[in-house]
């Protein structure tokens, strides 16, 4: 035997390091297999069969309660000078993020939200406007493929409301 088919039979050999009993799994599939593992000792293996492993559910919190859907969520303007950033003067625009509204003199922050539909949702906004706040529910209806928005604030006996209809910047 030449000293090259040596070489290459000896890198061939198993070295008497390797252990081919041992197996390397991820540890998101170890944790999913011990999940699997207690719901089929708790139920039975036919049962959890059957029913599924327990899905763990997250608990709404208040927060995520009066977070805003994503296609109400941007920049808006009354009027397409509203839209320009350069206008630091934009009286009408309108910044709605998750969790607040932003006029160009006031906040709002949403206290209450429920949604009607994927393009309405009702609102209850607590105002600030430098040291006055009020609190008035709000309907807000994305139009015309949410490129338009209609805010109708619901007004009482202290504060008026008023309707408003923004454009998508």
């Amino acid at each position: 035997m030449t000293t090259i088919g040596a070489a290459l039979l000896g890198a061939c050999s198993p070295s008497s390091d390797a252990d081919y009993n041992t197996v390397h799994v991820d540890p998101a599939q170890a944790r999913a297999q011990a999940q699997i593992d207690r719901a089929a000792a708790a139920q039975g293996a036919r049962t959890a069969a059957r029913s599924g492993l327990p899905v763990a559910t997250t608990t709404p919190t208040s927060a995520g309660a009066r977070k805003l859907p994503v296609a109400f969520q941007g920049y808006w303007g009354r009027t397409p000078g509203d839209c320009a950033l350069a206008n630091v003067d934009a009286q009408g625009r309108l910044a709605i993020e998750a969790d607040q509204l932003r006029f160009f003199r006031q906040r709002a922050r949403v206290d209450a939200l429920g949604e009607l539909s994927a393009n309405e949702v009702d609102a209850t906004l607590s105002f600030k406007h430098d040291d006055t706040r009020w609190t008035h529910p709000t309907r807000l209806t994305l139009e015309q493929g949410g490129t338009r928005l209609l805010m109708v604030e619901q007004g009482d006996a202290g504060r008026p409301g008023q309707t408003a209809r923004y454009q998508r910047c």
